[in-house]
């Protein structure tokens, strides 16, 4: 990328971007960390010691968020976590029937110009955790998949 004018003040900074999930602002997010893969597989033949090429054979899409927990603001009190059921059968059941849904989209955007820098599609929670520090402020980092990422030109 060449630099030029047009560059200057088109600086993606977390202060004017905007995380949201399912249409809502996430208010009190740290950070963003978005990771698309795609896994190849060598082609190994008989009689040549060099792979003979690689073929892709996996996309995957993950994102963590690093968010600041807010008293009674839970994922299952959004609907982005399965309920965790009277018991263990009822448990199994929602989070199998959780995982029977489309998911979630979840958008970065640049507050400045309007643009979605992000788009993560079919989104779930794959796992949360959090530490309760003495004399900490209380963080959640969650973990997302994701079936595709797209950036501002759609791919």
């Amino acid at each position: 990328m060449a630099m030029s004018d047009k560059v200057k003040g088109a600086v993606l900074t977390g202060a004017r971007a905007r995380f949201s999930i399912a249409g809502v602002q996430v208010g009190y997010a740290r950070n963003v960390t978005v990771s698309e893969e795609i896994e190849y597989q060598p082609i190994d033949v008989i009689g040549n010691i060099q792979v003979e090429e690689f073929v892709p054979v996996a996309y995957r899409v993950r994102f963590t968020a690093s968010m600041f927990r807010i008293v009674g603001e839970t994922l299952k009190k959004a609907g982005w976590f399965p309920k965790l059921g009277q018991s263990i059968s009822e448990h199994l059941e929602n989070v199998l029937l959780a995982s029977e849904g489309r998911g979630l989209e979840a958008t970065i955007e640049d507050t400045k110009t309007g643009e979605t820098f992000a788009t993560l599609e079919q989104v779930k929670v794959a796992s949360h955790n959090y530490t309760v520090d003495a004399r900490g402020i209380v963080g959640e980092e969650v973990e997302f998949v994701a079936i595709r990422a797209r950036d501002e030109t759609g791919d």
